[in-house]
């Protein structure tokens, strides 16, 4: 993975594989994109770890595309960087806020 100068502050996520842009996607579907294997993709829902989940409580689990983009973001976080999930809930959290921050201000700046 090449990092860039403007990407330095950001948190590196590996392209996705080809896919036909539509959502929400099944969860086999939604681990094929993130290459990661679906038995983790639960785990990761029910600990609660992903958000902008379809239907958890009928039992079926469909992922929007930010949520696979934020399933690649945890496994890079996992393998890459060797954080745990502790650590990992605790910087997505962080940049949830982040960027509910940054729309505020744009909000303002707009005014």
């Amino acid at each position: 993975m090449k990092e860039t100068r403007a990407s330095t502050h950001a948190i590196l996520v590996p392209a996705a594989k080809e896919h036909p842009l539509r959502e929400p996607y099944d969860l086999d579907t939604a681990a094929h994109l993130a290459d990661v294997h679906p038995e983790r993709v639960r785990h990761y829902c029910r600990i609660g770890l992903l958000g902008d989940i379809v239907n958890p409580d009928q039992g079926e689990v469909y992922l929007t595309d930010h949520s696979v983009y934020e399933l690649r973001r945890i496994e890079y976080l996992r393998q890459v960087q060797g954080v745990n999930l502790r650590g990992i809930r605790i910087i997505l959290d962080l940049l949830r806020r982040t960027e509910s921050l940054r729309e505020t201000v744009r909000f303002y700046q707009s005014l």
